[in-house]
C-alpha cells in the first residue's frame, strides 16, 4: 500500500501537506488573508479556486449535472453532495444519539436540540 509522505507541517495547528505550497494556501486559514477577490462584488476568497466557483453564482454557470435527475450545480463538490440523495449515504451521525445525516450542516444543526433539551427527553431523535 503506498502511503503519501506530509513533509511540510504548519506550525499553527499541525496540519502536514506533501506539497509546500498547499501548506502556504492553508496558513490563510490562520491569518484570514484573502488575496484573491470578485471584480463583480468585491467578496473576497483566500482560494482561487473558490473564486472561481463563486464567479459562477454571477454568471449563473452550472457545469456540473446529476446524472440521475438532471439537476445541475455550480461547484462540483455540490454536486457530490447531493448524490447522497439517491444513494441514501449519510457520512454524518450524531454521537449522542445516533441519528445521521448526509449533509455535515444538517448534523451541526441538529446538535442544537440535545443542548437545549431537558434530561431524559431524547424521543426528538
Amino acid at each position: 500500500m503506498h502511503t503519501e509522505e506530509k513533509p511540510h507541517a504548519c506550525d499553527v495547528c499541525g496540519k502536514a501537506f506533501s506539497v509546500k505550497r498547499n501548506l502556504m494556501v492553508h496558513y490563510r486559514t490562520h491569518t484570514k488573508e484573502k488575496p484573491h477577490s470578485c471584480d463583480v462584488c468585491g467578496k473576497a476568497f483566500s482560494v482561487k479556486r473558490h473564486l472561481m466557483v463563486h464567479y459562477r453564482t454571477h454568471t449563473k454557470e452550472k457545469p456540473h449535472s446529476c446524472d440521475v435527475c438532471g439537476k445541475t450545480f455550480s461547484d462540483k463538490s455540490n454536486l457530490m453532495v447531493h448524490y447522497r440523495i439517491h444513494t441514501k449515504e449519510k457520512p454524518h451521525s450524531c454521537d449522542v444519539c445516533g441519528k445521521a445525516f448526509s449533509v455535515k450542516s444538517n448534523l451541526i444543526r441538529h446538535y442544537r436540540i440535545h443542548s437545549k433539551e431537558e434530561p431524559h427527553s431524547s424521543s426528538r431523535c
